[in-house]
């Protein structure tokens, strides 16, 4: 393996979880983190978010970008259903010096699990929304009714859970994105020889889902991977659901985000 300029090797010193792979591609390929912090700062200000505003990150993950905004002091909840990404996520908090709070629950989890709150802002970001049918590490039979089905019932959780006037980040790949594969990043367990780790997509118009992956190559050439499938979602059918359900929204314009769209919803 000829390894390339510029790009970062991560070191590992037992075999990574899966959701460490994916925080690298986060840290790595998709976002300068202290720019999208910046921007997302903007957004707080612009529409009277405080650090006593009461925030959800309804797809917290490993704590990009929660646990940023947690060591700044803002009052930010955090919940994931994957118990290799609140692994990690505790981690990472307890380096950071923040709370290591996180609840694992679903989105269809949150009316019981805040029943007795409701937010200022819900961020519901890293593409995450297109897995409201499932479909996150795991092959599956991708159904255009359940989907739209799940996303509109998501939509509605999200939007009771909001205070009048609160609003929702949400975010989805494009309609026009390219299939790639690209290499983010050398990943090292140990003494073992060094990796690669690349970020995969690929749309299959015909059936209308949509296929992402982290995977790892070795110098031999041989890959792994888990499959995360989900329908693929239109920019229109996301707007045609936020209306239905209530919002009224904005495309937001950031440049730090270079892989999705993304709206500010408003209650």
């Amino acid at each position: 393996m000829k390894e390339r300029e510029n790009i970062p090797t991560l070191k590992f010193n037992k075999e990574p979880e899966y959701a460490d792979l994916w925080d690298a591609l986060v840290y790595n390929m998709l976002y300068d983190k202290d720019k999208y912090v910046k921007e997302i700062l903007n957004i707080f200000k612009k529409n009277g978010i405080t650090k006593k505003s009461k925030i959800l990150d309804a797809s917290a993950g490993t704590g990009f970008i929660a646990l940023h905004l947690r060591k700044m002091g803002y009052n930010i909840e955090c919940m994931d259903p994957m118990d290799d990404e609140i692994k990690v996520f505790k981690r990472k908090a307890r380096k950071l010096g923040v709370s290591t709070s996180i609840k694992k629950a679903r989105w269809d989890d949150i009316p019981e699990v805040y029943k007795n709150k409701k937010f200022d802002f819900i961020f519901c970001r890293g593409n995450s929304f297109i897995y409201a049918d499932g479909g996150w590490n795991k092959k599956q039979r991708v159904s255009v009714k359940s989907s739209l089905k799940s996303y509109k019932n998501t939509l509605n959780i999200f939007y009771n859970q909001l205070i009048g006037g609160g609003y929702l980040y949400l975010d989805k790949f494009p309609d026009n994105e390219v299939p790639h594969k690209d290499v983010a990043c050398y990943i090292k367990i140990g003494s073992k020889e060094k990796e690669e780790l690349l970020f995969y997509t690929k749309k299959t118009p015909a059936k209308r889902y949509r296929e992402a992956r982290a995977i790892r190559r070795k110098s031999d050439g041989s890959e792994s991977s888990l499959p995360n499938m989900t329908f693929d979602l239109k920019e229109k059918e996301v707007e045609s659901i936020m209306k239905k359900n209530g919002f009224g929204f904005e495309k937001l314009n950031l440049k730090s985000e270079k892989h999705f769209v993304v709206w500010l919803a408003k209650k």
